[in-house]
């Protein structure tokens, strides 16, 4: 089990940045009604939860991307930017909405992720220009989860020294032999240098291409995914490193994803949530 490190040990300058411009359609009502960070969990939103931990881990600044019901997004610690064309884009346009903020150290979270404070800790204290955070022991969180199955998992092909291999949801469990396969949770960490990249990788991939061009995995390119500018990087020769946890998260993308979430907590480690019952 990944030692335990508590968030704040270091306090580094950085701000964070939730990407929540996404509709919510598997969320049926409740996503209708409310965007999936306004969740309510033990007791307090999900949007809540993750700014708490942004700012433990020393995010000074909090920039929240909205689509979706943008105007019910309000905290009094976050900034937001808007992607008016939420409906017609995916994640990795939704970030971009927020690239001014990619000019230095960021902290990048999807928004329908319960992680426990810990991992934030691990993120922060392993080395690397572009660290994304990854679990080493997912595949029993998939037990009975029907309406999200173990196909739509974001893997990550990892190599002894944490260096992300290949990444994407096309790669399913069966890693090489030499390779630990482990899920991308959807939250990661880029330094100076590493804000950089991203955002020079992106904006040259973004003249060069048509908006419905393939690219990678996605069909389009306005479509496209976060592994999947992680794979273009990834090929580019840059190194991609791993803060490998075990458990300790979920992710609320469907209905039951949220209705299960108490009683998967002891399984998935979920200490803030068995907590918060007692």
């Amino acid at each position: 089990l990944s030692k335990r490190i508590p968030v704040g040990r270091k306090k580094l300058s950085m701000i964070g940045i939730i990407v929540a411009a996404g509709l919510g359609s598997r969320m049926g009502a409740r996503g209708k009604a409310r965007p999936k960070c306004l969740l309510p969990i033990a007791g307090r939103s999900l949007l809540d939860r993750t700014v708490e931990n942004l700012q433990a881990a020393g995010c000074e600044k909090i920039v929240v991307v909205t689509g979706h019901l943008a105007e019910m997004i309000r905290h009094p610690d976050i900034a937001t930017v808007h992607n008016a064309d939420y409906f017609d884009n995916n994640i990795l346009c939704s970030l971009m909405h927020a690239r001014d903020y990619l000019n230095g150290p960021v902290v990048i979270s999807y928004s329908d992720i319960w992680v426990e404070p810990w991992i934030y800790g691990e993120l922060i204290d392993t080395p690397g220009d572009l660290v994304l955070a990854v679990d080493r022991d997912w595949q029993p969180y998939y037990h009975q989860r029907s309406d999200h199955p173990i196909s739509e998992a974001e893997n990550v092909f990892v190599r002894d020294d944490n260096r992300v291999v290949e990444i994407g949801k096309h790669l399913g469990a069966n890693a090489p032999a030499e390779r630990l396969c482990g899920e991308f949770l959807g939250l990661w960490r880029m330094s100076a240098e590493g804000s950089a990249l991203f955002r020079e990788a992106f904006d040259k991939l973004d003249a060069q291409l048509d908006p419905l061009a393939p690219f990678q995995q996605a069909l389009e390119w306005r479509k496209a995914y976060i592994t999947d500018i992680i794979q273009f990087l990834v090929n580019q020769g840059n190194r991609i490193d791993c803060a490998l946890i075990a458990r300790g998260w979920a992710e609320l993308d469907t209905v039951q994803d949220y209705e299960r979430l108490s009683a998967i907590a002891a399984r998935q480690r979920l200490g803030t949530i068995i907590n918060a019952g007692e």
